[in-house]
């Protein structure tokens, strides 16, 4: 008897598995775990089929174990090959990315803690969460716009009380989100599985989630490959955000879309709990299945184009200024919110606005001190002293940076402390007017813990609308909902700032309706559901081999009807880049290329995810 083995090892995306001899002592199936020579050392792997054939005058090696307590069901192995296959990875890196392996030595698996930090939320807010739960409860799958995590837990929590016996997994973008929900999971022992933990603690803990018949298995996108085809229900929290997916290694996966894969696979429940809906998101439910919290937070929307003449300050509008004065005077602190750090680095004409581009890339131009630079091909040239379109001298920086934003807020208010929250300045969260970009909300906001913020001003709400990606309308739908929510939560007034006053009212008034138009505007253009768009990078420094590689795939994928591709295009290591559209009913055609090809092309298929 010979089996067929996928081994526990990154393999070429074209290789697949090995012939082991099975010895005449050793019953095996499909989906056991077993112990395999492998070069000059042994591994685990995975067994894909079992032969009753000769061994063809072949010597092969024999297996020298196998698992008695852990195996793969058949359907769970074939939702990986599947996996494997769209995302054009061989099935055996896929398996080694998935699944932890057994350790050597037999380890006490860590006690776990029970989750018992008091959820509370306010009275006026009960009904809509019994009105939820009570809603879901009955239901297969349903979106609900969820101003936070506190709020999202309070969901989790109905559900679980209300439908027991339950295995339930429960998806999060970060292993922070992971932290704060695990303790107030009131109650309940969640199984964690974030990816941080060592081999030996994720196989403790796949391995008891598996021999579970309820209970909850809590994480981010690692624990979804921990596949379990028992699970019943799925919670995916903050459903939009692009922690889901992992950009930057093999196998580059959407957690997001294995959820729905399974759901698919498996009959499991799915619920998608987010501040706002995502276009994507929404395209997998009805109108039934889209759920409201039912109160909304109090904004206003301010126009800049009109109040710029009510004041002489760059950024800060006439509206923003008084409500800012009125919060510091009732002694609570202010929120703004400013994406932009430093100062700023575009250079334009004042007079006819004319940008500067890379003459190499056309990526726009970073200004410094002295040169220009272009941050992907690491062009420079000295600065302009003269604008190339109109030939005007009146050139400058357009907009600001938040140290600029401080300076302009300090000589509006001298008497109050104001601090930078980002990347660079975590640890100043005490000042009476807080500059915070979005790392604030991904890394230090905490809705299960009071605080004194009174006042929440988007300075500039429209800057993803100029960051030039097809997700631009996403990007605004959530970051506008995810402040808005914010201000909710504490109970404080938010003012939007605009020059897009009409857009981001609508956005603000409804946001399902907001992502539809998004979805049908995608249909137009061929973006996501509709098309599929996939980017190849090309591992190769010598860049006109580089040109040649990529213009031969180039020639392949033209080939194919409907195809729409880019440009080629350099990335910030010096390496080729393409990216392909394609409709989804032909992306096989497209796959079939894809397999062919060796592990220097870096290929993810969900690039626009």
């Amino acid at each position: 008897m010979i089996a067929e083995v996928y081994p526990l090892t990154r393999l070429p995306r074209n290789r697949h598995a090995f012939d082991y001899l099975i010895p005449e002592d050793m019953p095996l199936v499909r989906g056991a775990l077993v112990r395999i020579p492998y070069r000059n050392k042994e591994l685990w792997g995975i067994v894909k089929a079992v032969k009753d054939k000769p061994p063809r005058g072949i010597t092969l090696k024999t297996i020298k174990a196998v698992h008695e307590q852990v195996a793969l069901r058949e359907e769970e192995l074939s939702f990986f090959e599947r996996i494997a296959k769209d995302l054009a990875q061989s099935i055996a890196s896929m398996l080694n990315a998935s699944l932890p392996t057994p350790p050597k030595r037999a380890s006490k698996p860590k006690p776990k803690t029970l989750s018992w930090l008091p959820l509370t939320l306010p009275s006026s807010e009960a009904e809509h969460v019994v009105r939820i739960v009570h809603t879901i409860a009955h239901r297969g799958k349903a979106f609900i716009q969820t101003p936070d995590l506190r709020r999202a837990a309070a969901i989790i929590l109905g559900y679980l009380q209300k439908s027991e016996k339950q295995k339930i997994l429960i998806l999060l973008p970060t292993g922070r989100d992971v932290q704060l929900l695990r303790a107030h999971l009131t109650g309940f022992q969640p199984v964690i599985i974030t990816g941080d933990e060592s081999n030996n603690e994720r196989f403790n803990a796949w391995q008891e989630f598996r021999e579970m018949t309820e209970g909850i298995l809590l994480g981010t996108r690692t624990a979804i490959l921990s596949i379990d085809a028992s699970i019943t229900t799925i919670f995916l929290v903050r459903s939009g955000d692009r922690n889901h997916k992992q950009w930057d290694r093999n196998p580059r996966y959407d957690a997001r879309e294995l959820v729905w894969q399974h759901h698919e696979t498996f009959a499991s429940n799915v619920f998608c709990l987010d501040a706002a809906p995502s276009p994507m998101t929404l395209s997998r439910f009805t109108d039934s299945e889209r759920l409201n919290w039912g109160t909304y937070p109090t904004v206003q929307v301010v126009n800049m184009n009109q109040e710029r003449f009510a004041t002489v300050h760059q950024s800060v509008s006439y509206s923003a200024g008084e409500a800012i004065y009125s919060a510091l005077t009732q002694k609570k602190q202010v929120l703004c919110v400013y994406n932009k750090k430093g100062g700023s680095h575009e250079l334009r004409c004042r007079d006819c606005l004319h940008r500067f581009f890379c003459p190499t890339c056309a990526t726009p131009l970073t200004a410094l001190s002295h040169t220009l630079e272009c941050a992907r091909c690491r062009h420079k040239e000295p600065i302009a002293l003269r604008c190339t379109s109109c030939q005007s001298t009146n050139l400058g920086p357009m907009g600001i940076g938040n140290q600029d934003l401080v300076s302009e807020l300090q000589s509006l208010y001298p008497n109050a402390s104001i601090a930078i929250i980002d990347k660079d300045h975590p640890e100043r969260s005490h000042a009476d007017i807080l500059v915070v970009t979005t790392y604030y909300y991904e890394s230090l906001f905490d809705p299960f813990k009071p605080s004194s913020i009174g006042l929440v001003v988007h300075i500039n709400v429209d800057s993803p609308l100029y960051d030039a990606k097809p997700t631009a309308m996403e990007d605004l739908l959530r970051d506008t909902w995810q402040w808005a929510w914010l201000g909710f939560a504490r109970r404080s007034p938010v003012l939007l700032q605009t020059n897009s006053p009409d857009l981001v009212t609508h956005t603000i008034q409804d946001p399902f309706l907001t992502a539809n138009e998004e979805l049908a505007a995608r249909g137009r253009y061929q973006l996501p559901p509709v098309y599929r768009w996939c980017r190849i990078v090309y591992r190769e420094d010598e860049r006109r081999k580089a040109e040649i590689a990529i213009q031969q795939l180039s020639d392949q994928i033209s080939d194919i009807p409907n195809v729409i591709m880019h440009p080629l295009s350099w990335n910030h290591k010096g390496h080729a880049v393409l990216s392909c559209g394609i409709p989804l009913q032909q992306f096989n055609d497209l796959l079939a290329i894809f397999t062919t090809l060796p592990d220097r092309y870096i290929i993810d298929t969900n690039a626009l995810t």
